[in-house]
């Protein structure tokens, strides 16, 4: 009888143990983020930010992110690239500041745990002093193991000032 006991008690703890693995798993949710989250400038100016992506801990198969800018009159998405790691590529222009990127790790390059991952290269023309914001918003970005992540959007800040390049001034001798 204590035998019973003690496999029941065995069991029991092995499979709430494992429910808790399942559930805290399904909760940790991969980050998306801008480097730099912070973009100043001056009118005139081009500059480029990264969209990353922290904490794939299954892997990433794919991924379909809109990404745009609030102010159009401040700012400009002049190009999006993908990084070489993508081998299935898709950038479409929904308006004149949306667009919707997707890629595909058909090489199977980012492995589960990755670390800062390089979703898109976003090069942002400064047109006006003001503040604007980049968004990302994800559509869909699915793991390796045929699950699907559900992080958050995420926001960036540009800033133009109305001063041109700093002039360099001659030292005399």
């Amino acid at each position: 009888m204590k035998t019973r006991h003690f496999i029941l008690g065995i069991l029991s703890t092995l499979f709430l143990l494992g429910f808790t693995c399942a559930a805290v798993s399904a909760v940790i949710q991969p980050v998306l983020f801008f480097n730099p989250d912070v973009v100043e400038s001056n009118t005139g100016d081009d500059d480029t930010v990264l969209l990353m992506m922290d904490g794939a801990i299954r892997g990433l198969s794919g991924y379909g992110v809109i990404i745009s800018i609030d102010r159009p009159d401040i700012a400009e998405i002049t190009g999006l690239n993908l990084p070489v790691w993508v081998g299935l590529k898709d950038v479409q222009q929904i308006n004149g500041t949306t667009y919707l990127v997707q890629g595909t790790d058909v090489s199977d390059m980012q492995n589960p745990g990755a670390l800062q991952i390089v979703i898109a290269d976003i090069k942002i023309h400064a047109k006006a002093p003001g503040y604007a914001n980049i968004i990302a918003t994800p559509v869909a970005i699915d793991d390796d193991q045929k699950g699907r992540y559900n992080p958050s959007y995420v926001t960036g800040s540009i800033v133009i000032t109305g001063a041109g390049p700093v002039p360099i001034i001659p030292m005399s001798s």
